[in-house]
This record gives C-alpha cells, sequence and structure tokens, in this order.
C-alpha cells in the first residue's frame, strides 16, 4: 500500500509541476498582453487629447471671429441707423412724407 501511494504521489508531484508550468506560461502570455493593452490605450489617449487641444482652439478662434462680427454688425446698425434718420431729415425738409407702413400712407391719402 506504502509502493502504490509513493508511486501515486509521484506522478501527481509531476501534474503539479505541470501545473505551475501552464500557470506561468498564462501569466507570462496575459502580462505580455496586458503591457501591449496598456500602450494602445496610452496612445490612444495621447492622440484623443490632442485632438481635444485642436477643437479648443479652434473653438476659441470662432468665439473671436463672432465678436469681430458681432462689431461689424454694430456698426452696420449704426451707420444705417444714422443714414435712415438723415434721409427722413432730407425728406422731411424738401417737403416729402416719410411713411413706414401702409396703414400711414393710406391715412396720408384720406387727409
Amino acid at each position: 500500500m506504502k509502493e502504490t501511494l509513493e508511486l501515486v504521489k509521484g506522478r501527481t508531484d509531476g501534474f503539479d509541476s505541470m501545473e505551475e508550468q501552464l500557470r506561468d506560461f498564462v501569466l507570462d502570455f496575459l502580462n505580455a498582453n496586458a503591457k501591449k493593452m496598456n500602450e494602445l490605450v496610452e496612445s490612444i489617449t495621447k492622440k484623443l487629447a490632442k485632438r481635444d487641444e485642436n477643437l479648443e482652439d479652434m473653438v476659441l478662434a470662432m468665439k473671436k471671429e463672432m465678436e469681430e462680427l458681432n462689431g461689424e454688425l454694430m456698426i452696420y446698425k449704426v451707420d444705417l441707423s444714422n443714414g435712415m434718420l438723415s434721409s427722413r431729415s432730407t425728406d422731411e425738409k424738401r417737403g416729402k412724407n416719410a411713411i413706414g407702413t401702409r396703414e400711414e400712407f393710406q391715412r396720408k391719402l384720406k387727409k
């Protein structure tokens, strides 16, 4: 019985050794893959950060351009309103009527 027990134990030692080898192989494989995955994640993170910076620069440029366009629009509005005021006063000096709407026109005709 002792001989059989020692024989079985000797064979299981071989399985234990194979189990350790398999575990080591699997761990090495997983570590190698984890390293590659980390490198890939870092690479993608850097690319996304660069794109984010580019988008922020574009948004800032667009905001600046919008401010400039709003400034120009204000200037045009002021010029337009000044032009309308001066043309009304000129029309009034010449005796012309400045009529803005159809209703005003009809009222002027009835007088």
